[in-house]
């Protein structure tokens, strides 16, 4: 399982090109670790085809452009969890949490794809050093994914599941920001730490109960 998270992690920031192999991994990574049923979990699927379309995100070596354009699918993993909660939850906090979730990253994600039309796409001196420190930054999202145990209740679901889907978030906002050459995308990582940080404190409190 290890040598999975690790094939994942490596494409997902360009050590690798994309595959059948690799795609197949992910689907076998999804049916043996997280479905304890035979219907596949609407949540942790959300979380396989972000990390997907991360995978297949391009990458410049350029931290900015990089950076922006992994953020997209990765917030697009937030706003499909969210809509399920929306129309499956019956609790008011969560469906609340859910709205404010899809309209921030929906606004987050126009304002990553409006500057990657005019972005600069050449790489930076320290490229290869940029890409080892998003690799790294994807850890605990990985490590946070195989620790959830599933329950199929989507509400419980959803909050154990977006945890570490936030923090990888912050993470790899954390770790492209000594490497920003752009002050309009540093801003923007700065305010994704800030808020999802923030969420994650509420979601440890939802998980308590």
């Amino acid at each position: 399982m290890k040598k999975i998270f690790v094939m994942l992690l490596a494409a997902a920031v360009g050590f690798s090109a994309c595959n059948q192999k690799e795609k197949k991994s992910l689907a076998v990574h999804s049916a043996m670790n997280h479905e304890p049923v035979k219907e596949k979990n609407v949540m942790m699927q959300a979380m396989d085809e972000s990390m997907m379309k991360m995978h297949n995100a391009k990458q410049t070596g350029n931290p900015d452009y990089d950076f922006a354009s992994m953020m997209i699918p990765h917030h697009e993993g937030a706003v499909v969890m969210a809509e399920s909660i929306i129309k499956n939850s019956q609790s008011p906090e969560l469906i609340n949490f859910a709205n404010k979730v899809i309209e921030a990253q929906k606004k987050e994600i126009k304002m990553f794809r409006d500057f990657l039309k005019s972005a600069s796409q050449e790489p930076s001196a320290n490229a290869n050093e940029f890409k080892k420190a998003l690799a790294n930054s994807m850890n605990p999202m990985m490590k946070g994914m195989n620790n959830v145990r599933l329950s199929n209740n989507i509400e419980n679901d959803f909050v154990a599941l977006m945890i570490p889907h936030h923090q990888s978030a912050v993470d790899m906002a954390k770790a492209y920001l000594p490497y920003s050459n752009n002050v309009y995308i540093q801003l923007m990582a700065e305010d994704i730490i800030k808020a999802q940080e923030q969420e994650i404190t509420w979601l440890k409190t939802q998980l308590k109960k």
